[in-house]
């Protein structure tokens, strides 16, 4: 099992890489793909490592156990839902930033793109249908968020994540005490990587366009 999931995290690993580099963000599905890419590589890369950091030379002990193993997976998709949040929240507020996307367009673009990258994650991870409740949850986020300040407040915008990685990790309460200022600066340098390809990449004026083209408008929410 500790093989599997190690190899599995590197072949992952990967088969990501290469995808961060390439094409500019001009369409939703190709935004949704990368918030959906990058957001699983950072949840399974801060997890794992954190885990294997906190076990030392013990970590095959606790990875070969099937209990331990399950509650690793489960952590990870939770942590993957909630960086995908986080990303998508400072995307879309991303593409408004500069009056392209009225506050109800980045808001429908932010919809669109978390469920579809949210269902195609789950999908790939063999995790069944996406909660309803984090539908909701997600809906609810989108209704009291400033997506002026979502845009500006860049490292700040991530918050939700770096606790969700501590609250989540399967790990004693008394570890995560003593662990959380590392663990977090661990996943904050990650997005920051992920917020700098967003900053270069993004393609706010043709996202805009994809939008009306296909439908997607806020009247459409």
């Amino acid at each position: 099992m500790l093989r599997k999931s190690v190899s599995g995290l590197a072949t992952i690993v990967e088969r990501f890489r290469p995808r961060f580099e390439r094409h500019k963000l001009d369409t939703p599905e190709r935004l949704a793909d990368f918030l959906r890419t990058r957001s699983s590589y950072v949840a399974q890369t801060s997890l794992y490592g954190y885990l294997k950091t906190r076990m030392g030379t013990s970590y095959r002990v606790y990875f070969e156990d099937d209990v331990f193993s399950a509650s690793i997976r489960t952590a990870a998709v939770k942590l993957f839902l909630s960086c995908l949040a986080d990303l998508t929240v400072f995307a879309a507020a991303l593409s408004g930033k500069d009056g392209t996307l009225p506050p109800d367009g980045a808001a429908a673009l932010a919809q669109h793109c978390f469920r579809q990258a949210a269902e195609r994650g789950l999908a790939d991870a063999g995790a069944g249908a996406v909660p309803a409740e984090t539908l909701e949850r997600f809906d609810l986020r989108l209704r009291a968020t400033d997506w002026t300040a979502a845009a500006a407040d860049g490292r700040h915008a991530f918050a939700g994540s770096e606790a969700d990685l501590v609250r989540f990790a399967p790990v004693i309460d008394e570890y995560k005490a003593l662990d959380r200022e590392i663990v977090t600066n661990s996943i904050r340098f990650r997005w920051r990587d992920a917020r700098d390809q967003l900053r270069r990449r993004i393609d706010a004026p043709a996202l805009s366009g994809a939008m009306r083209q296909g439908g997607l408008d806020a009247a459409d929410r």
